[in-house]
């Protein structure tokens, strides 16, 4: 006979933690919060006998998210499935134990409404789509008459923009920190990692996750299997980026250092970056520049993407550079030149002197 739940103390985390259902939850953190975690471990308790079964006609807003990411596990991707896990854990604290057939739209924007630290549009945004995910999945397969949450909406956030020159040189100069003998400093390994985006317009998440056994040095390529859209391939292809003459003095530099471990860019604790250890270094980075918020991280892409255009590379090679399937993400780009200055350079290019005798 299973033993029942009971609050034990981890000596190295300071959490108060339980075993729920073979699972190891987090209940309060504080050698001195025993109280707060035994009230936190009598909700769960409460919360799983009010979860129905699988095939019940009744579900409950937890049941559902339970099934949506039992079913998710296996076809995310780590990372989207972490972000989402978040959100959705976090709903299901406030509304898990509310029958789908009480829900009512209210419910999700008064949540939304209790987490004034979602300033941005797109968050917000994201978040309705994040937690309207499981119960139109629940729709589909036919657990739910209709989606109680599909009401809810809110406006897109704006446009993201490319980063300027001045804005990505006041970084670097924001970025220098002290170098040891031995060692770079945290602020001029996050200064490399802006240089490798800025040269080849990959993603952030690709660059904090590159491994040196993805590094092709005899072709100059970086070659990587497991990518934002290898899922939307029906074959997946590798994403292969192609390396600037600058981003090879920089690989070859960090090389160089001889440091342990199988990732290019780390941070000073000598673990891969991640979008919240990003997110921070950036922040200060913009803080110390003096630039503004709206200078994303993310803007080096966009700054690769548009810049590429102006200088008339083509979509479908562009395309190609950036990692997309198809042309039609990357002719995003072609709007975000601005059409004024880009048909000038178009123009310019197209008065050039040239051989057509």
């Amino acid at each position: 006979m299973p033993r029942s739940a009971r609050p034990w103390f981890y000596q190295q985390t300071g959490w108060w933690m339980a075993y729920l259902d073979g699972k190891k939850v987090k209940l309060a953190k504080g050698k001195a919060n025993r109280k707060q975690a035994d009230i936190k471990l009598r909700e769960l308790l409460h919360l799983r006998d009010l979860n129905p079964a699988s095939d019940s006609d009744e579900h409950t807003v937890a049941s559902v998210i339970e099934l949506f990411l039992a079913h998710a596990a296996r076809r995310l991707a780590e990372r989207t499935l972490y972000e989402r896990k978040h959100y959705l854990q976090a709903f299901a604290e406030t509304h898990g134990w509310r029958k789908v057939s009480g829900c009512k739209p209210f419910h999700l924007t008064s949540w939304i409404d209790t987490h004034p630290q979602w300033e941005s549009d797109w968050t917000i945004a994201m978040v309705v789509s994040i937690v309207q995910r499981p119960f139109n999945w629940a729709v589909q397969q036919g657990l739910l008459p209709t989606n109680p949450f599909r009401g809810v909406t809110h406006r897109p956030g704006k446009p993201r923009r490319p980063m300027t020159d001045e804005e990505f040189e006041a970084l670097l100069a924001g970025c220098a920190g002290r170098t040891t003998k031995k060692l770079p400093s945290p602020a001029d390994r996050f200064r490399e990692l802006l240089c490798f985006l800025r040269y080849t317009g990959a993603r952030p998440c690709e660059a904090s996750r590159l491994r040196w056994d993805q590094v092709d040095c005899e072709n100059a390529v970086i070659v990587t299997e497991q990518h934002k859209t290898a899922r939307l391939q029906r074959v997946p292809k590798p994403r292969i980026i192609r390396r600037h003459p600058e981003v090879v003095r920089l690989l070859i530099t960090i090389k160089q250092r001889g440091e342990p471990g199988p990732y290019v860019f780390r941070n000073h604790r000598g673990t891969p970056w991640n979008r919240s250890s990003l997110s921070l270094r950036m922040q200060r980075a913009r803080q110390k520049a003096g630039i503004p918020k709206d200078a994303k991280l993310y803007g080096l892409r966009h700054r690769f993407g548009t810049r590429s255009i102006i200088n008339g590379v083509d979509l479908k090679t562009l395309s190609v550079l950036m990692g997309h399937t198809t042309t039609r993400m990357t002719e995003h780009y072609l709007h975000m030149t601005g059409q004024r200055e880009h048909l000038a350079a178009a123009m310019l290019r197209a008065n050039a002197p040239g051989s057509a005798e």
